[in-house]
């Protein structure tokens, strides 16, 4: 906002507020945050929990105790200033009220910035819960890929088929997993009539609802892929299996099943992260798989939080070098970027986020521009800090450190990055019209080494990498 919390605080002190705007989702946040600092100090502010209901409409939990006629004043400040953004039953409570106390100590609170002051806020949603829970930690062997994207048309699907091609004539044992349900991919891509499973990944959402999935159902939801000339496998789970595929009608009300959260037996809340992680957790078996690549729906959807929060998977965010893709991730980013520790503590997550750009010129000149542009995004989105040194190379080690020379009146904190300054360098894929439309069942020859070699190069260096790191 304009001016900041200062010109905020001083339009709200002033009684002001509702006479130059209407409050909008936007301002709601920043204007309770302007509020409380104004009439109860910082210090309140940051031990107290801002939460925020299913509509969007905010109130204030204090961890401290006051005057009825200080909380009354608060209150009446807080309703004139949010205005539709107040809660209605209350938008204001302390210690002395009651449910106050399991408010404060609830774990789900998000610690996030406001005009440079730090606030706890609960976020409560009827969807896109799973966008709260923090990154997995890094999964087990084998090692695992989410390919996402903002949106489609972005050489995605063709990459991971690629890719997978390319692991299974090394001779891995390779599991694609198909997640985009609004517009599946990659089972029609690699399957056809008679290998297509009987069930899909939607199939085993739904029916892991009503309770365990047996092995049959397993072995009935994994196809192999219909071409075949490699050294090793690529087994296929499809988004829709051959009865979903046969009762299309049933579709939509197969997805909002899926969907749904559930109750496990101890009451506790299981969300589709939750379901979905259990489900790839069995099929990523390391004694039947070398390596489980996963498609995930472009967006910002629930099954997208999943896919990239939830795996414990290298995570290769797709885009091309245009301005829906600088505009778009810092949503994204953004939002990822609540979940560093205050302080600068460890984030190994960040480690496994890749940027991609799909549609690259072949003049590597060309393609720094993207680069560059990748890291101010992630500058500005608080992943990677201001000083940051250039693009690391991924998972690569910097060389020859000894040979770095030393000014002792630069201060350690000015050369000594923090874990939020290390960025991969993104990864490109080389425009190649030879894979637009790309269809492997009518085009093998295509998934050739020596015709992808060029073209995906970077992308399959870093497949090899994570497979040579594996124990």
């Amino acid at each position: 906002m304009i001016g900041g919390l200062k010109h905020v605080r001083w339009l709200i002190q002033l009684g002001r507020w509702g006479e130059i705007m209407t409050v909008r989702f936007d301002d709601s946040l920043e204007i309770m945050v302007s509020t409380i600092v104004s009439t109860l100090g910082i210090e309140i502010l940051e031990s107290g929990v801002i939460v925020r209901d299913y509509s969007g409409r905010l109130a204030f939990f204090s961890a401290t105790k006051m005057a009825k006629t200080k909380k009354e004043q608060i209150t009446k400040n807080l309703q004139s200033s949010l205005g539709l953004y107040a809660r209605k039953d209350r938008v204001f409570a302390d210690l002395s009220d009651v449910g106050v106390q399991p408010i404060l100590e609830e774990k789900g609170a998000l610690q996030i910035e406001v005009g440079k002051v730090k606030v706890r806020i609960l976020d409560r949603r009827i969807v896109g819960a799973d966008w709260l829970r923090g990154p997995t930690p890094a999964a087990p062997n084998p090692p695992r890929f989410v390919f996402a994207s903002l949106k489609g048309g972005v050489g995605r699907s063709t990459a991971l088929v690629v890719g997978a091609a390319y692991r299974a004539l090394k001779g891995d044992r390779v599991l694609v997993i198909d997640l985009d349900f609004e517009a599946p991919g990659i089972g029609s891509m690699l399957l056809d009539e008679e290998t297509m499973p009987e069930f899909g990944m939607l199939d085993a959402l739904v029916e892991s609802g009503l309770g365990p999935l047996d092995p049959v159902f397993f072995h009935d939801m994994v196809g192999p892929a219909a071409i075949s000339n490699w050294n090793g496998k690529i087994d296929v789970i499809p988004a829709f299996g051959r009865r979903t595929i046969g009762q299309p009608a049933e579709v939509l009300s197969k997805i909002a099943r899926a969907y749904a959260e559930r109750n496990g037996p101890d009451g506790s809340v299981i969300t589709f992260l939750d379901q979905l992680r259990i489900l790839v957790d069995t099929l990523a078996d390391p004694g039947n798989y070398d390596m489980v690549l996963v498609d995930a729906r472009a967006g910002l959807h629930e099954t997208t939080a999943a896919a990239v929060l939830g795996l414990g998977a290298e995570v290769l965010l797709f885009g091309l070098d245009e301005p829906q893709t600088f505009q778009g991730y810092p949503a994204l980013l953004s939002h990822l970027a609540r979940f560093l520790q205050p302080m600068g503590g460890p984030a190994e997550w960040l480690e496994r986020l890749t940027m991609v750009q799909g549609k690259a010129p072949v003049d590597s000149s060309m393609r720094s521009k993207f680069a560059e542009n990748c890291r101010e995004m992630f500058v500005r989105s608080g992943l990677c800090g201001p000083k940051a040194p250039p693009l690391i190379a991924a998972l690569g080690p910097i060389e020859n450190f000894d040979e770095v020379s030393w000014d002792d009146e630069i201060s350690d904190e000015a050369v000594l990055p923090d874990d939020r300054w290390q960025l991969r360098k993104p990864v490109a894929i080389l425009y190649d019209n030879q894979y637009m439309g790309f269809n492997p069942l009518l085009r093998g020859d295509l998934l050739s080494d020596q015709l992808y070699k060029n073209t995906f190069a970077e992308l399959l260096t870093l497949l090899d990498e994570a497979t040579e790191n594996t124990p």
